[in-house]
Protein backbone atom coordinates (compact mmCIF):
# COMPACT_ATOMS: atom_id res chain seq x y z
CA UNK A 1 0.00 0.00 0.00
CA UNK A 2 1.29 3.45 -0.92
CA UNK A 3 2.33 5.51 2.09
CA UNK A 4 0.65 8.89 2.16
CA UNK A 5 1.86 11.70 4.38
CA UNK A 6 -0.02 14.84 5.39
CA UNK A 7 1.93 18.08 5.34
CA UNK A 8 1.67 21.82 4.70
CA UNK A 9 2.93 22.81 1.25
CA UNK A 10 3.58 26.26 -0.23
CA UNK A 11 0.96 26.86 -2.91
CA UNK A 12 3.74 28.11 -5.19
CA UNK A 13 5.24 24.60 -5.17
CA UNK A 14 2.08 22.99 -6.59
CA UNK A 15 2.05 22.82 -10.39
CA UNK A 16 -1.54 23.50 -11.43
CA UNK A 17 -0.52 23.51 -15.08
CA UNK A 18 0.16 19.78 -14.85
CA UNK A 19 -3.31 18.40 -15.53
CA UNK A 20 -2.23 14.84 -16.30
CA UNK A 21 -4.41 13.41 -13.53
CA UNK A 22 -7.37 15.77 -13.95
CA UNK A 23 -10.65 14.09 -14.90
CA UNK A 24 -12.99 16.99 -14.06
CA UNK A 25 -13.74 19.80 -16.47
CA UNK A 26 -12.40 23.30 -15.97
CA UNK A 27 -14.25 25.34 -13.34
CA UNK A 28 -14.42 29.05 -14.04
CA UNK A 29 -16.48 30.05 -10.97
CA UNK A 30 -14.49 29.43 -7.80
CA UNK A 31 -15.46 32.55 -5.87
CA UNK A 32 -17.95 30.79 -3.57
CA UNK A 33 -15.50 27.99 -2.77
CA UNK A 34 -12.74 30.56 -2.25
CA UNK A 35 -14.92 32.47 0.23
CA UNK A 36 -15.68 29.23 2.08
CA UNK A 37 -11.99 28.34 2.27
CA UNK A 38 -11.15 31.83 3.54
CA UNK A 39 -13.66 31.43 6.35
CA UNK A 40 -13.52 27.74 7.22
CA UNK A 41 -10.42 26.35 5.53
CA UNK A 42 -10.17 23.30 3.28
CA UNK A 43 -12.32 20.50 4.69
CA UNK A 44 -10.70 17.67 2.70
CA UNK A 45 -6.99 17.98 1.95
CA UNK A 46 -6.09 17.75 -1.76
CA UNK A 47 -4.04 14.78 -2.92
CA UNK A 48 -0.74 15.55 -4.65
CA UNK A 49 2.14 13.55 -6.09
CA UNK A 50 5.70 14.45 -5.11
CA UNK A 51 7.81 15.51 -8.11
CA UNK A 52 11.42 16.48 -8.73
CA UNK A 53 10.88 20.20 -8.16
CA UNK A 54 7.10 20.66 -7.80
CA UNK A 55 4.02 18.69 -6.73
CA UNK A 56 1.50 17.41 -9.29
CA UNK A 57 -2.18 17.53 -8.37
CA UNK A 58 -3.92 14.15 -8.27
CA UNK A 59 -7.23 15.26 -6.82
CA UNK A 60 -8.41 18.65 -5.62
CA UNK A 61 -7.64 20.99 -8.52
CA UNK A 62 -10.57 23.24 -7.74
CA UNK A 63 -9.76 23.41 -4.03
CA UNK A 64 -6.17 24.43 -4.77
CA UNK A 65 -7.29 26.98 -7.39
CA UNK A 66 -9.72 28.46 -4.86
CA UNK A 67 -7.08 28.53 -2.13
CA UNK A 68 -4.70 30.38 -4.43
CA UNK A 69 -7.54 32.79 -5.36
CA UNK A 70 -8.16 33.37 -1.64
CA UNK A 71 -4.54 34.36 -1.19
CA UNK A 72 -3.41 31.39 0.91
CA UNK A 73 0.34 30.86 0.76
CA UNK A 74 0.35 27.34 2.24
CA UNK A 75 -2.24 24.54 2.30
CA UNK A 76 -2.40 21.12 3.93
CA UNK A 77 -2.14 18.30 1.39
CA UNK A 78 -1.96 14.53 1.34
CA UNK A 79 1.28 13.67 -0.42
CA UNK A 80 2.02 10.53 -2.43
CA UNK A 81 5.69 9.55 -2.95
CA UNK A 82 7.37 10.15 -6.32
CA UNK A 83 7.13 7.40 -8.92
CA UNK A 84 3.64 6.23 -7.95
CA UNK A 85 1.96 7.45 -11.14
CA UNK A 86 -0.15 4.35 -11.78
CA UNK A 87 -1.43 4.39 -8.21
CA UNK A 88 -2.03 8.14 -8.48
CA UNK A 89 -4.11 7.57 -11.63
CA UNK A 90 -6.38 5.13 -9.82
CA UNK A 91 -6.55 7.47 -6.83
CA UNK A 92 -7.61 10.37 -9.06
CA UNK A 93 -10.60 8.34 -10.28
CA UNK A 94 -11.47 6.78 -6.91
CA UNK A 95 -11.45 10.14 -5.07
CA UNK A 96 -14.10 11.48 -7.46
CA UNK A 97 -16.11 8.34 -8.17
CA UNK A 98 -16.73 7.53 -4.51
CA UNK A 99 -17.76 11.07 -3.59
CA UNK A 100 -20.38 11.40 -6.36
CA UNK A 101 -21.39 9.85 -9.67
CA UNK A 102 -18.97 10.73 -12.45
CA UNK A 103 -20.34 12.78 -15.32
CA UNK A 104 -20.10 11.28 -18.84
CA UNK A 105 -17.11 13.49 -19.67
CA UNK A 106 -15.37 12.53 -16.43
CA UNK A 107 -16.00 8.87 -17.17
CA UNK A 108 -14.30 9.28 -20.56
CA UNK A 109 -11.34 11.19 -19.12
CA UNK A 110 -10.95 8.71 -16.27
CA UNK A 111 -10.89 5.76 -18.67
CA UNK A 112 -8.27 7.45 -20.86
CA UNK A 113 -6.16 8.17 -17.77
CA UNK A 114 -6.24 4.55 -16.63
CA UNK A 115 -5.43 3.33 -20.16
CA UNK A 116 -1.97 4.87 -19.69
CA UNK A 117 -1.23 2.20 -17.10
CA UNK A 118 -3.77 -0.62 -17.61
CA UNK A 119 -5.52 -2.46 -20.44
CA UNK A 120 -9.29 -2.71 -20.88
CA UNK A 121 -9.50 -6.15 -19.27
CA UNK A 122 -7.69 -4.97 -16.13
CA UNK A 123 -9.83 -1.86 -15.88
CA UNK A 124 -13.03 -3.94 -16.23
CA UNK A 125 -11.84 -6.40 -13.60
CA UNK A 126 -11.25 -3.60 -11.09
CA UNK A 127 -14.02 -1.24 -12.23
CA UNK A 128 -16.22 -1.60 -9.15
CA UNK A 129 -13.33 -0.74 -6.84
CA UNK A 130 -12.17 2.19 -9.00
CA UNK A 131 -15.32 3.62 -10.61
CA UNK A 132 -17.83 2.56 -7.94
CA UNK A 133 -19.76 0.81 -10.71
CA UNK A 134 -19.24 -2.21 -13.00
CA UNK A 135 -17.93 -1.56 -16.51
CA UNK A 136 -17.45 -4.19 -19.21
CA UNK A 137 -14.53 -4.33 -21.63
CA UNK A 138 -16.57 -3.30 -24.68
CA UNK A 139 -17.90 -0.20 -22.93
CA UNK A 140 -14.42 0.72 -21.71
CA UNK A 141 -13.07 0.47 -25.25
CA UNK A 142 -15.94 2.66 -26.46
CA UNK A 143 -15.04 5.31 -23.88
CA UNK A 144 -11.43 5.19 -25.05
CA UNK A 145 -12.54 5.68 -28.67
CA UNK A 146 -14.65 8.67 -27.64
CA UNK A 147 -11.62 10.19 -25.93
CA UNK A 148 -9.73 9.89 -29.23
CA UNK A 149 -12.36 12.08 -30.95
CA UNK A 150 -11.65 15.82 -31.43
CA UNK A 151 -11.13 17.70 -28.15
CA UNK A 152 -14.38 19.60 -28.60
CA UNK A 153 -16.37 16.45 -27.77
CA UNK A 154 -15.37 16.62 -24.09
CA UNK A 155 -16.33 20.30 -23.94
CA UNK A 156 -19.75 19.43 -25.36
CA UNK A 157 -20.12 16.60 -22.85
CA UNK A 158 -19.20 18.95 -19.99
CA UNK A 159 -21.92 21.31 -21.22
CA UNK A 160 -24.48 18.49 -21.45
CA UNK A 161 -24.86 18.93 -25.20
CA UNK A 162 -23.89 15.42 -26.30
CA UNK A 163 -24.26 12.03 -24.62
CA UNK A 164 -22.04 8.97 -24.58
CA UNK A 165 -24.70 7.16 -26.61
CA UNK A 166 -24.62 9.84 -29.31
CA UNK A 167 -20.81 9.86 -29.32
CA UNK A 168 -20.84 6.10 -29.80
CA UNK A 169 -22.79 6.67 -33.03
CA UNK A 170 -20.24 9.23 -34.22
CA UNK A 171 -16.95 7.41 -33.56
CA UNK A 172 -17.24 5.23 -36.68
CA UNK A 173 -17.93 8.17 -39.02
CA UNK A 174 -15.34 9.83 -41.23
CA UNK A 175 -13.52 12.78 -39.68
CA UNK A 176 -15.36 15.44 -41.71
CA UNK A 177 -18.85 14.16 -40.89
CA UNK A 178 -17.92 13.67 -37.24
CA UNK A 179 -16.67 17.26 -37.02
CA UNK A 180 -19.87 18.55 -38.66
CA UNK A 181 -22.04 16.69 -36.15
CA UNK A 182 -19.99 18.05 -33.25
CA UNK A 183 -20.47 21.56 -34.67
CA UNK A 184 -24.21 20.88 -34.95
CA UNK A 185 -24.47 19.83 -31.31
CA UNK A 186 -22.55 22.93 -30.24
CA UNK A 187 -25.48 24.98 -31.56
CA UNK A 188 -28.34 23.14 -29.82
CA UNK A 189 -29.18 21.39 -26.58
CA UNK A 190 -31.53 18.39 -26.64
CA UNK A 191 -31.98 15.12 -24.77
CA UNK A 192 -29.94 12.02 -25.57
CA UNK A 193 -32.94 10.40 -27.27
CA UNK A 194 -33.46 13.38 -29.55
CA UNK A 195 -29.72 13.49 -30.30
CA UNK A 196 -30.02 9.93 -31.62
CA UNK A 197 -33.05 10.86 -33.75
CA UNK A 198 -31.21 13.87 -35.18
CA UNK A 199 -28.17 11.76 -36.07
CA UNK A 200 -30.29 9.06 -37.74
CA UNK A 201 -32.54 11.47 -39.67
CA UNK A 202 -29.68 13.71 -40.77
CA UNK A 203 -27.69 10.73 -42.07
CA UNK A 204 -30.73 9.43 -43.97
CA UNK A 205 -31.51 12.83 -45.52
CA UNK A 206 -27.90 13.34 -46.58
CA UNK A 207 -27.81 9.86 -48.15
CA UNK A 208 -31.16 10.23 -49.93
CA UNK A 209 -30.50 13.73 -51.22
CA UNK A 210 -26.77 13.18 -51.81
CA UNK A 211 -25.71 16.21 -49.81
CA UNK A 212 -23.26 16.97 -47.03
CA UNK A 213 -24.30 17.54 -43.43
CA UNK A 214 -22.87 21.07 -43.55
CA UNK A 215 -25.17 21.89 -46.48
CA UNK A 216 -28.16 20.46 -44.63
CA UNK A 217 -27.34 22.59 -41.59
CA UNK A 218 -27.01 25.70 -43.76
CA UNK A 219 -30.49 25.07 -45.19
CA UNK A 220 -31.96 24.63 -41.71
CA UNK A 221 -32.99 27.21 -39.08
CA UNK A 222 -29.41 26.89 -37.78
CA UNK A 223 -27.90 28.17 -41.02
CA UNK A 224 -25.38 30.95 -40.40
CA UNK A 225 -25.64 30.65 -36.61
CA UNK A 226 -22.63 30.25 -34.34
CA UNK A 227 -22.59 28.89 -30.81
CA UNK A 228 -23.87 31.57 -28.41
CA UNK A 229 -24.69 30.92 -24.76
CA UNK A 230 -27.30 33.70 -24.84
CA UNK A 231 -29.42 31.90 -27.46
CA UNK A 232 -32.14 29.50 -26.39
CA UNK A 233 -30.40 26.33 -27.52
CA UNK A 234 -33.30 24.12 -26.43
CA UNK A 235 -35.66 26.07 -28.69
CA UNK A 236 -33.14 25.86 -31.54
CA UNK A 237 -32.93 22.11 -30.96
CA UNK A 238 -36.71 21.75 -31.29
CA UNK A 239 -36.70 23.85 -34.46
CA UNK A 240 -33.93 21.78 -36.01
CA UNK A 241 -35.65 18.49 -35.14
CA UNK A 242 -38.90 19.78 -36.69
CA UNK A 243 -36.96 20.80 -39.81
CA UNK A 244 -35.44 17.31 -40.10
CA UNK A 245 -38.80 15.62 -39.52
CA UNK A 246 -40.44 17.67 -42.28
CA UNK A 247 -37.54 16.96 -44.62
CA UNK A 248 -37.33 13.24 -43.84
CA UNK A 249 -41.05 12.51 -43.45
CA UNK A 250 -42.91 15.16 -45.50
CA UNK A 251 -46.19 13.20 -45.73
CA UNK A 252 -46.37 12.57 -41.98
CA UNK A 253 -45.44 16.17 -41.22
CA UNK A 254 -48.12 17.46 -43.58
CA UNK A 255 -50.70 15.15 -41.97
CA UNK A 256 -49.71 16.38 -38.51
CA UNK A 257 -50.03 20.01 -39.55
CA UNK A 258 -53.42 19.34 -41.13
CA UNK A 259 -54.60 17.54 -37.99
CA UNK A 260 -53.53 20.49 -35.86
CA UNK A 261 -55.53 22.81 -38.09
CA UNK A 262 -58.61 20.62 -37.65
CA UNK A 263 -58.14 20.52 -33.86
CA UNK A 264 -57.65 24.29 -33.73
CA UNK A 265 -60.88 24.75 -35.69
CA UNK A 266 -62.79 22.75 -33.06
CA UNK A 267 -62.16 25.55 -30.53
CA UNK A 268 -62.12 23.09 -27.63
CA UNK A 269 -62.52 24.37 -24.10
CA UNK A 270 -59.40 24.48 -21.94
CA UNK A 271 -60.69 21.41 -20.10
CA UNK A 272 -60.70 19.26 -23.24
CA UNK A 273 -57.57 17.97 -24.98
CA UNK A 274 -57.63 15.82 -28.10
CA UNK A 275 -54.63 13.63 -29.00
CA UNK A 276 -54.21 11.96 -32.39
CA UNK A 277 -52.37 8.64 -32.90
CA UNK A 278 -48.60 9.14 -32.81
CA UNK A 279 -47.26 9.57 -36.37
CA UNK A 280 -50.77 8.44 -37.47
CA UNK A 281 -49.61 4.82 -37.25
CA UNK A 282 -52.51 3.77 -35.01
CA UNK A 283 -56.28 4.11 -35.05
CA UNK A 284 -56.96 5.23 -31.48
CA UNK A 285 -57.64 8.87 -30.63
CA UNK A 286 -57.69 10.11 -27.04
CA UNK A 287 -59.77 12.84 -25.48
CA UNK A 288 -58.77 14.09 -22.02
CA UNK A 289 -61.39 15.90 -19.96
CA UNK A 290 -60.80 17.95 -16.83
CA UNK A 291 -63.48 19.47 -14.60
CA UNK A 292 -63.81 20.95 -11.11
CA UNK A 293 -67.49 20.45 -10.37
CA UNK A 294 -70.73 18.98 -11.72
CA UNK A 295 -71.57 22.04 -13.80
CA UNK A 296 -68.21 21.91 -15.58
CA UNK A 297 -68.64 18.18 -16.08
CA UNK A 298 -72.03 18.71 -17.78
CA UNK A 299 -70.63 21.54 -19.90
CA UNK A 300 -67.75 19.38 -21.09
CA UNK A 301 -70.12 16.49 -21.92
CA UNK A 302 -72.37 18.79 -23.95
CA UNK A 303 -69.34 20.11 -25.82
CA UNK A 304 -68.23 16.55 -26.59
CA UNK A 305 -71.70 15.71 -27.92
CA UNK A 306 -71.55 18.69 -30.28
CA UNK A 307 -68.31 17.46 -31.82
CA UNK A 308 -70.01 14.55 -33.60
CA UNK A 309 -71.61 17.02 -36.03
CA UNK A 310 -68.53 19.23 -36.45
CA UNK A 311 -67.07 19.18 -39.98
CA UNK A 312 -63.45 19.37 -38.82
CA UNK A 313 -63.93 16.58 -36.31
CA UNK A 314 -65.35 14.33 -39.03
CA UNK A 315 -62.48 15.27 -41.38
CA UNK A 316 -59.97 14.44 -38.68
CA UNK A 317 -61.41 10.99 -38.07
CA UNK A 318 -61.98 10.20 -41.74
CA UNK A 319 -58.33 10.69 -42.75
Amino acid sequence: MTEITVTDIPVSEIDLSDTGFRITGLHHDIEHLSASISQYGIMVAPLVLCGSDKYSVVSGFRRIEAARYAGLSRITCRVMPAGEKSVAAMAAVIENAFSRELTPAELVRATALLFRFMDAESIAKNATAIFNRPLNTAYINTLARIHAMPDSVLDLMDEGKISIKACKSLVSMDAETMTEFLHLFSLIKVSSGIQMEIIAWAKEICALEKMSLSTLIQESPLGGKESDEHRDMSALGKQFKAFLAQRRFPAVTAAKNQAQEHIKALELDSGLQLAVPENFEGLVYAMQMEFKNMDEFKTRLNRLAQLSDHHDFKSLLDR
